[in-house]
């Protein structure tokens, strides 16, 4: 079965990816936080560019961060409109528009908003396209994470795709035995979906009885350990500069 796995360009050979996972990880965050504090359309355009850059340098397809903004657009755009009705709500002005240039400061102020959701949803994909997701894991522990949430959400990623593969085989075996087009009743799919459920309950068990006997105790082994290079210190040297280019820029 094919899976379309979040770190799925992780093994891509690229600068980003030779960055050291809690590096990427700790300036990943930082960056989020620097945006999210920024309310400066101007310092946005400086983002906008650093990201780009940061998009080419990674070589993951672009077909893949335009899937996941397109995926953002609509509660973006939903978030935008319900805040610019409850300001013509409130402030009893009807919408005109004439009256557009009267709007500018919470046009502004969407804008920011929109700008944000944008470039944080951009770092979060470049940050998981270019880092394995056991690295993500690791680093998390290494920033002492709690170890039993890194353990479940690898079992969860794990399991996920065993319901997943379940799922695509009954639903090939329902169309293989009903080729001709029917109205399906609610029984049927909930028959279906109940035989999914005990299918992928019955595969997953055998899987766990498997990581038993080879020694499974509840917790994973960290596997490759990283060491800081010389190209991890470049990154957080690059991300200083961002921010002393970000505040010559907010003081314009």
């Amino acid at each position: 079965m094919k899976h379309d796995f979040i770190d799925k360009y992780s093994s891509l050979d690229s600068v980003l990816h030779r960055v050291d996972p809690r590096v990427k990880l700790l300036l990943s965050f930082c960056f989020l936080v620097l945006i999210t504090a920024t309310y400066n359309i101007k310092v946005f355009a400086l983002y906008l560019v650093v990201v780009a850059a940061l998009l080419v340098t990674s070589k993951v397809p672009f077909h893949f961060y335009f899937k996941k903004l397109a995926v953002v657009t609509p509660l973006a755009l939903l978030i935008a409109f319900f805040m610019f009705l409850s300001y013509l709500i409130e402030a009893g002005v009807e919408f005109s528009i004439a009256a557009l240039p009267g709007y500018y400061p919470f046009l502004y102020t969407i804008a920011l908003l929109v700008s944000k959701i944008y470039l944080s949803i951009l770092v979060l994909t470049l940050l998981v396209s270019c880092t394995s997701f056991n690295s993500l894991l690791w680093s998390l522990r290494k920033y002492k994470f709690p170890v039993i949430v890194t353990t479940l959400s690898k079992l969860v990623y794990t399991y996920v795709f065993v319901f997943i593969d379940e799922l695509h085989r009954t639903l090939r075996a329902y169309k293989s035995r009903t080729p001709v087009l029917r109205v399906s009743r609610v029984k049927v799919y909930g028959n279906i979906a109940a035989g999914i459920f005990l299918r992928s309950m019955d595969r997953s068990d055998l899987i766990y009885r498997a990581m038993i006997s080879r020694g499974f105790t509840g917790d994973f082994p960290e596997g490759n350990s990283h060491r800081l290079k010389r190209i991890d210190i470049f990154a957080v040297l690059f991300f200083f500069s961002i921010l002393i280019a970000a505040r010559l820029i907010w003081k314009m």
